[in-house]
């Protein structure tokens, strides 16, 4: 680091021309901006100023040498800025929100950024209702659904796939549904995050059709053990469901209707934006997708 300002004061000297100006530039004084240009020309075996008593002027060698000087020093300095902006963005501590349904989904992500940014603290709070962060003091607070608060934005992270299907059981006893209407006629199961309103795309538009479950939980678990058992028509993420399609225990339904695609968004206050290590997890979290073979 010694060599690094012995340098930084010759190319302040050489650019400002005056030992006077370029340690006032820095807050130090002539005498050791001499001794630093002194030990810098000594460290490159070359003198690069030529001084008078009037006048600081570059020598032949100086004018070669001194862009180069510049350069680095400045790519120094742009990499120590980029070091402590990494720091400053994995250290400290970080309140989120998750939906209690998904949360051990969401935990094994947090566990996973955590994992890789030992310097970071979490506070994860499962909660089932919609939440304010900037009135509730959370950094950020991820859902499944579209909110709005003032002075909060909010960020799309990734879309979650979900898949509508049925165990043999059921669909022993009833006839598939062929169209997302026929729906009403059927038994089904549905996570309080989904509703009762489901939505699909097909022929190039998008269809609703409001269903009466049998069943409505934030239990994901439970909701996912009640369409195992048989007792109707679940709406539930691709994640969860695809060992047991893969099993068979588990028949995808509507598979020309696609349910229309969920994003998962994070509300973060307007006033913690452009802290480092929110920003560090949002991009982080946006860089991800619904892993296939994640447990829930």
């Amino acid at each position: 680091m010694d060599l690094l300002e012995d340098l930084r004061a010759l190319v302040l000297v050489a650019e400002y021309e005056s030992f006077s100006v370029a340690a006032r530039k820095i807050g130090t004084s002539p005498s050791v901006m001499i001794k630093r240009v002194n030990a810098a020309e000594w460290r490159l075996k070359t003198q690069v100023l030529k001084r008078t008593t009037r006048s600081v002027t570059l020598t032949d060698a100086g004018q070669r040498i001194v862009p180069d000087l510049q350069t680095l020093v400045q790519d120094f300095d742009a990499l120590f800025a980029s070091l402590r902006q990494e720091e400053a963005g994995t250290t400290g501590s970080i309140r989120i929100k998750v939906p209690s349904e998904f949360s051990v989904y969401f935990g094994g992500m947090l566990s996973a950024f955590l994992r890789e940014h030992s310097g970071l603290r979490m506070e994860i709070a499962r909660l089932d209702r919609a939440v304010n962060p900037e009135a509730e003091g959370f950094d950020i607070s991820i859902d499944l659904q579209s909110l709005t608060f003032p002075r909060v934005t909010e960020i799309p992270l990734f879309v979650l796939d979900f898949m509508l299907c049925a165990a043999p059981a059921y669909l022993a006893r009833r006839e598939p549904p062929a169209h997302p209407r026929e729906l009403r006629q059927h038994q089904t199961l549905a996570l309080e995050s989904v509703g009762r309103q489901w939505a699909f795309r097909g022929q190039q538009r998008v269809l609703t059709v409001d269903v009466a479950p049998r069943i409505v939980s934030a239990d994901v678990i439970g909701i996912l053990d009640a369409a195992l058992d048989g007792q109707g028509i679940a709406l539930l993420p691709l994640y969860l469901v695809e060992p047991a399609l893969k099993e068979q225990r588990l028949v995808p339904l509507l598979t020309e209707y696609v349910p229309a695609e969920t994003w998962v968004t994070a509300l973060v206050p307007d006033s913690k934006m452009e802290i480092p290590r929110i920003r560090h997890l949002l991009d982080w979290l946006s860089s991800r997708q619904a892993p296939r073979d994640a447990q829930a």
